[in-house]
């Protein structure tokens, strides 16, 4: 759907008024995550690595990728896990792509982030995939915070429409 004046206008005249806003409303917020002037770019890029590789060689790719990002940006001290959550939200927001919630379930940790780019800036075929930047971004960050190697970060759910995914952090 594709967001114009006519569609503002009927979604305002009908009764289901609020669900229609509330669909342009995140269409609109959705095709602005990602700058039109690499939304194209990033497209082909996206279609090129799997034409290239695997769905499992363009997740690996992309998780290095995440792992050399996470490099540039230093956590500082995190002595508790909602300190870890703030440092970590802080560099997604900062680079806006969203924010993560980070929880404690007792026998591992749930990271639930919010808003990614990735699915506008690759497209929706690109969900298998690349969300794996974002994992190989938190599996850098909790390993140079000491985790063991025995702990490994696993995706628990596929992006969604508004780019959030949940990942697992456990054994």
């Amino acid at each position: 759907m594709a967001i114009n004046s006519d569609n503002i206008k009927n979604a305002a005249s009908g009764n289901r008024w609020n669900s229609q806003v509330n669909e342009a409303a995140l269409q609109y917020l959705t095709e602005r995550h990602c700058a039109t002037q690499w939304r194209d770019f990033l497209g082909v890029l996206g279609e090129e690595l799997v034409a290239q590789m695997s769905p499992a060689g363009a997740r690996e790719f992309m998780a290095r990728m995440g792992t050399r990002f996470a490099q540039r940006f230093d956590l500082g001290p995190c002595g508790s896990l909602a300190e870890l959550e703030r440092a970590i939200a802080q560099v997604w927001l900062e680079v806006d792509w969203g924010w993560t919630g980070i929880e404690d379930n007792g026998d591992a940790l749930v990271i639930r982030h919010h808003c990614a780019p990735l699915r506008t800036a690759f497209g929706e075929s690109s969900d298998a995939w690349s969300s794996a930047f974002l994992q190989g971004a938190y599996q850098h960050w909790f390993r140079t915070l000491g985790s063991s190697d025995a702990l490994q970060v696993s995706q628990q759910s596929a992006v969604d429409a508004t780019g959030s995914v949940e990942f697992r952090f456990g054994r």
